[in-house]
């Protein structure tokens, strides 16, 4: 039997996609519950497609490639391809195609075949006069700017003199005081990626050699650049003669050897000989440029036949896109005109860029992986949209608006001076965002002139002030590409909103002061339609708070290595997260475990947001059909946090609230309150529900941390997974289809505006209380629609969820639906009434018609 598709269908989703024809949707759905994954790991239809209206003028078609082959494409506003308007692609060596040119408005039809295939069913979508245009230069204009002359990736011959100009500055100096250094080391040796430390675990000793092979490549990497930047500031032939001495050394390494355990080690031996070969073009004899040609390209080569119908159409690759990207461009880009397969690596990854960038930050700003890993993107995102610019003069960095709106990601998910959201890999060791993210910002308010940008930097500076010259992070960039460009004065704090939220990779932050780190609460918010998977965790539907930019109510567990058993068995799942168990266990770690955000409301005092993560639990067997899991999330100034949850089943199950703290959670369960301190700042919280439950602690992870890697941080100490970590399990003592659960949380920083909650459920199931300014209402009882009423005592803010009314200063406020979520507050002396249904993300929206037609 054929599963029928359905679409939640509440106020908003109209709004965002106007073409959305009402037959597609059924207004009987509740959740996605019948939508099995939004971003298959690997493409399972093509995009645009549904009739949707897409996000850029003209879009980049994708579709999916289970095989190597070539492509025809055919693109019409005639659904029979027969007006001569119809453009047309034929022998397309990869599975995407950028038209490169404005689309006409309306509505549009496209498809593709394998070159011996038959055309694929018609896609559609629909262009609007008002869509965005981001019109890029196809990869023939690209290539066709390129000079025969060398340098080409540090610089290019007409900015040789001048570099000499700049060895006096700090950036420099600092770059010669490397290069020095490495005069007095060996040279890199292939024995040397291989550990030599010996584990009896396959598995770790996998990682140690791993490890080391990485180290290798990296330190040759390094090395050759600080040298071959030292060279081009100084003309200094030392520089130049042990540059090139490690790049013929690795030359003479296996490539199938230990540099091509990481694939990191392998692209930073190829870019490293690149450079080698592209900076002393002029100073290398006919053999020595023959042998780097080999060896790079034997590199490169292999990288394009792993990559090509493949890289394109997957959702996510995250190495490839952190450097390895990168690499690969300055690698195709120095042989250029000398490889003939140089032209097809260049092209692809010219086109592969201009298609998926940002690939795991969508369009409205947000990084899924993380704010750790998203470090290991900051070149990618900035360097190829540069080197592109510079010779086709296409401003990607100004046309595509996930730019500018990154900065908002890092404003509210990252502050300054602050620990991070705490989602994905390694976010624990975020303390503050740190010279990368400090180098990051500053070239994007530089390049685009963003003042929001530039106040982060300040801002930033306030809590920390590294020097940029000892972060290798950008800096090249910043003093040959941008060194003349100024720092958008900001002359006073901006007017910062409560929240922001990022639908397309399911993030959230809720911030009291968002303009002063020092005195804030912030909720962080996860929801994603990715799923888990690569560096993302088993978080769909959770929270962290922290205060004064310190972790408060916060997930635990260390990263030790991916396949770690810590990892798996603790950090990777829900279980150390402030999240939901069902029958004690989590999330999947899988493409198909998803969640997402699906409302969002803010004022001036309240600021809200609801996550739908129902999809997120159906894979385990023992998870009895989750039908629902819905989170409710209120911000209330000065210091309050609400969450409610609507959970239920197909079958009786065994509900678990999680809530963790990096500090010791004391637990008071005759009083429904457990708490938490930091240095001058307290956390209570209190949990209600509509059943009976058990409260359960511990400071223990179900599996212990062991840095048998002996990793280190980047200052050199030795990592120390030892600090207690504390852990509370709330679940109901009796099974049970539905549950309901109410949070309050106060955090003070003082302790003094903490105040004690004393409620109980009536028969009905209502609870009411007062906590602070504020007078709250919540159903429990799951026999009743859920509802959620909160009112300011002075009756200048109120929200309502699910109520028909919104009831302020003795005035009811309809609002257009019964359902909705619902926020009024008196602003400049007048009462705005804001409300939302569930708004779908474009790419939810268009997985989702996809799978209609599929069944």
């Amino acid at each position: 039997m054929k599963t029928k598709y359905f679409i939640i269908v509440l106020l908003g989703l109209m709004q965002s996609s106007p073409i959305f024809s009402q037959e597609k949707i059924a207004k009987n759905s509740s959740s996605l519950l019948d939508i099995p994954v939004i971003y298959p790991r690997q493409r399972l239809w093509a995009s645009p497609s549904g009739g949707l209206e897409v996000r850029f003028n003209p879009p980049v078609l994708l579709w999916p490639s289970k095989q190597k082959a070539n492509w025809n494409i055919r693109l019409s506003q005639d659904q029979e391809f027969n007006t001569e308007n119809t453009l047309s692609a034929e022998n397309l060596k990869w599975a995407m195609f950028n038209p490169h040119q404005k689309l006409a408005s309306g509505k549009w039809y496209w498809q593709y075949k394998a070159e011996n295939g038959d055309w694929s069913k018609t896609a559609s979508f629909v262009v609007s006069d008002k869509t965005p245009e981001l019109i890029s230069p196809d990869a023939k204009t690209f290539t066709g700017k390129i000079s025969g002359d060398h340098p080409r990736i540090l610089a290019q011959k007409r900015d040789l003199d001048h570099l000499k100009d700049l060895a006096n500055t700090r950036d420099a100096k600092a770059i010669i005081d490397e290069a020095n250094n490495c005069l007095s080391n060996d040279l890199p040796k292939e024995r040397d990626g291989y550990s030599q430390r010996k584990m009896d675990n396959d598995s770790q000793q996998r990682k140690l050699d791993l490890d080391a092979s990485q180290n290798l490549s990296t330190t040759a990497f390094e090395e050759i650049t600080a040298l071959s930047q030292a060279w081009l500031l100084t003309g200094n032939d030392a520089f130049r003669a042990k540059a090139i001495a490690i790049g013929m050394e690795i030359c003479n390494w296996d490539p199938e050897g230990a540099t091509k355990l990481s694939d990191f080690g392998d692209a930073r031996c190829m870019v490293g000989m690149a450079i080698v070969y592209d900076t002393f073009y002029d100073h290398l004899n006919a053999g020595q440029k023959s042998k780097l040609v080999r060896a790079i390209s034997q590199r490169a080569n292999d990288f394009y036949d792993e990559w090509v119908n493949n890289i394109e159409s997957k959702v996510l690759s995250g190495h490839v896109w952190q450097h390895i990207l990168d690499y690969f461009f300055q690698a195709s880009l120095a042989l250029f005109g000398e490889e003939p397969a140089a032209k097809d690596w260049l092209s692809y990854a010219y086109e592969l860029f201009l298609a998926r960038a940002p690939i795991l930050g969508g369009a409205d700003g947000g990084w899924v992986e993380g704010v750790s890993y998203f470090q290991m993107n900051m070149a990618t995102m900035i360097d190829i949209p540069l080197y592109i610019k510079s010779l086709t003069g296409f401003d990607f960095i100004n046309a595509h608006p996930w730019y500018s709106e990154n900065v908002k990601w890092m404003v509210y998910n990252i502050p300054p001076g602050s620990a991070s959201d705490g989602f994905s890999d390694n976010t624990e060791e975020v303390k503050k965002p740190g010279p990368e993210y400090i180098s990051f910002a500053e070239e994007i308010a530089k390049l685009t002139g963003n003042k929001l940008a530039a106040w982060y930097v300040r801002e930033c500076r306030k809590y920390e002030n590294p020097d940029l010259t000892q972060t290798e992070s950008l800096r090249w960039m910043r003093l040959t590409k941008t060194r003349n460009l100024k720092i958008p004065e900001v002359s006073q704090q901006p007017d910062l909103p409560m929240g922001a939220v990022f639908k397309d990779m399911g993030l959230a932050a809720l911030h009291t002061a968002p303009a002063n780190t020092a005195t804030d609460l912030m909720v962080a918010f996860k929801s994603s339609p990715l799923g888990a998977y690569g560096h993302i965790l088993c978080d769909q539907n959770v929270f962290n708070i922290l205060y004064g930019g310190q972790p408060f109510f916060y997930r635990t567990g260390y990263k030790v290595t991916m396949d770690d058993p810590h990892r798996t068995g603790w950090y990777q799942t829900t279980k150390s997260q402030n999240g939901i168990l069902v029958n004690g266990e989590g999330q999947p770690y899988a493409s198909e475990s998803y969640g997402l955000i699906a409302r969002f409301l803010q004022g001036n005092e309240i600021a809200y947001l609801k996550g739908d993560a129902t999809n997120a639990y159906n894979l385990k067997k023992n998870n009895p059909d989750v039908k629902k899991f819905f989170r409710h999330i209120v911000l209330l100034k000065p210091n309050v946090v609400i969450v409610y949850d609507e959970l239920e089943a197909e079958k009786d199950a065994n509900w678990s609230w999680l809530i963790h703290s990096l500090n010791e959670l004391k637990i008071d369960e005759a009083n429904h309150t457990f708490s938490t301190t930091l240095p001058a700042t307290t956390g209570v919280g209190y949990l209600f529900a509509n059943q009976p439950v058990k409260w359960e602690s511990a400071d223990t992870a179900d599996v212990p941390a062991n840095n048998w890697r002996q990793a280190r941080y980047t200052d050199g100490r030795l990592k120390n997974y030892d600090a207690p970590q504390w852990h509370l399990k709330i679940t109901n003592t009796e099974k049970c289809k539905s549950i309901r659960f109410l949070a309050v949380l106060q955090i003070s920083p003082d302790g003094g505006s903490i105040e004690k909650i004393e409620a109980q459920p009536d028969e009905g199931g209502e609870l009411n209380f007062s906590v602070g300014l504020w007078k709250i209402s919540a159903n429990l009882n799951t026999a009743h629609e859920p509802e959620l009423i909160i009112l300011k005592k002075d009756e200048k803010a109120a929200f309502s969820l699910n109520s028909k009314n919104i009831n302020l200063n003795g005035k009811a406020f309809s609002g257009k639906t019964e359902n909705s979520s619902k926020l009024i507050e008196e602003i400049n002396g007048k009462l705005i009434l804001s409300e939302t249904g569930d708004v779908l993300p474009w790419n939810v929206q268009e997985a989702i018609l996809n799978l209609n037609q599929q069944n």
